[in-house]
C-alpha cells in the first residue's frame, strides 16, 4: 500500500493564520476603496441628472428642474434624501418654487454619510432649473459639491452648470 498525502492539523492551522492576518490587513483598505468609489458614484449620479435635466428641457422645449426630493414626488430640502428631475411647470422661468408637474426620474438616497452642497449664484438652493434652451434659468451658475464623508485624496467631486447649462465635474480634496 502507497502512503497517504494530506495536511496535517498543523499545517492547516498555519495556512488560516496567515490567511486571518493578510485578511486582517486588506479589509481596512478594501473598505476605504469602497467609501472612495461611492464618493465618486454620488458625484456621478448628480452629474448625470443634470445632464438628463438639461436634455428634457431642450426636448420638451420647456422648463425642466432637478431638486432635492425624500419621497419622490415633491421637492424638498434635503439632497441627502434623494433626487427628481421634473417637467417644471412654474408661471415664469425664475418663479420660486418650482411646480412639479411631471415626474421624469427619481434618484433615491444615496445613502449614510452623504454630503451634498447645492448652491446657485451663491446661495444655497433645493432646486436648479433649466430653460427649453438648455440654459439655467435663474442668475448665475449652479455649484454642487458631493462626497461620502470619510473619503480619501480626490474622491469628492465639485460639478458646475455654467449659465449655458453646460455640467462638467472637477476632483476636489476630501
Amino acid at each position: 500500500m502507497g502512503r497517504i498525502r494530506g495536511f496535517t492539523l498543523i499545517e492547516l492551522m498555519v495556512t488560516l493564520a496567515v490567511f486571518a492576518i493578510v485578511a486582517g490587513l486588506a479589509i481596512p483598505s478594501f473598505t476605504q476603496m469602497i467609501r472612495d468609489n461611492r464618493s465618486v458614484a454620488l458625484a456621478d449620479n448628480l452629474l448625470s441628472a443634470a445632464q438628463y435635466a438639461r436634455a428634457q428641457a431642450v426636448t420638451v422645449k420647456g422648463a425642466v428642474s432637478l431638486c432635492a426630493s425624500a419621497d419622490g414626488a415633491t421637492c424638498g430640502a434635503d439632497w441627502t434624501a434623494g433626487w427628481i428631475v421634473f417637467a417644471d411647470g412654474a408661471a415664469t422661468e425664475t418663479a420660486t418654487p418650482p411646480q412639479v408637474s411631471e415626474v421624469l426620474r427619481h434618484w433615491e438616497a444615496p445613502g449614510s454619510n452623504a454630503s451634498i452642497e447645492v448652491q446657485q449664484n451663491s446661495t444655497d438652493t433645493n432646486f436648479i432649473r433649466f430653460t427649453g434652451l438648455g440654459t439655467l434659468a435663474r442668475t448665475g451658475n449652479a455649484a454642487i459639491a458631493a462626497k461620502i464623508e470619510g473619503c480619501t485624496g480626490n474622491s469628492a467631486r465639485n460639478i458646475t452648470i455654467n449659465r449655458g447649462g453646460v455640467a462638467r465635474a472637477t476632483a476636489a480634496e476630501c
